[in-house]
């Protein structure tokens, strides 16, 4: 089975790593990861644009996995895929949940949210008993993704605020998934939002968060200025 992997950036090296070399082709647009592919040893086609003529290029190929860095380029890609090639399985990286419906209307068959694999895989891991600091070395070494536990000060814009009605907004406003909350109020336990209970957030409680770092760290700082605005 032949796998199209368009997109070689960190996240698209990571994906390359867990398939097979002899049964993969990774498919590049500009220069530099066109050379970072090549220092791998991974059999590489150049497109200078997505287009039909361009796409043609890339044949024999079963499933396509389109992980572009832009997500408007890779959207662009699918459509383009899909016409060309409407019997051919398409996954696709999608960075903003939603997003997912455009996918979906693109034809698409599969969408991967990597914030999401990433939230899963703490989970499982939190369940064991690994220190932060080691959970850090084990899931994000040389990655731009990090996760942290970020405490509620009083008079914050969520102080009082239920974990289902901002959930949505909090993760397209800052890129970022809640994953879990320690509840003050029920027990010193890690709740992960995925067991449907809607937690009332007070101040003193503890958010589980995944996302880039910048992400975050414009996530803590806006707890404390817009909570003093609020004040």
């Amino acid at each position: 089975m032949k796998i199209a992997l368009f997109g070689f950036d960190d996240f698209g090296e990571r994906v390359a790593e867990f398939l097979q070399k002899k049964d993969l082709v990774v498919v590049v647009l500009d220069e530099e990861e066109e050379k970072r592919a090549k220092e791998k040893f991974y059999d590489v086609i150049r497109i200078n644009e997505i287009s039909d003529d361009e796409i043609r290029k890339i044949e024999g190929f079963d499933i396509a996995l389109a992980v572009l860095r832009d997500e408007d380029k890779n959207l662009f890609l699918c459509l383009t895929l899909k016409d060309l090639y409407p019997t051919k399985n398409i996954i696709a990286k999608v960075s903003n949940k939603d997003n997912e419906y455009k996918y979906k209307l693109a034809g698409v068959d599969k969408t991967i949210n990597p914030y999401e694999v990433t939230a899963n895989r703490i989970m499982t891991i939190l369940k064991k008993p690994l220190t932060l600091k080691l959970i850090e070395e084990i899931i994000f070494e040389d990655n731009n993704l990090s996760f942290a536990e970020i405490e509620i000060p009083k008079g914050s814009f969520l102080d009082g605020k239920y974990i289902k009605d901002i959930y949505k907004d909090i993760s397209s406003n800052y890129n970022i998934l809640i994953i879990a909350i320690v509840d003050k109020e029920m027990s010193e336990n890690v709740q992960f939002v995925t067991r449907g209970i809607n937690h009332k957030i007070d101040a003193g409680d503890i958010l589980i968060v995944v996302g880039d770092r910048d992400e975050i760290e414009r996530f803590e700082e806006d707890l404390i200025l817009l909570g003093v605005k609020n004040g």
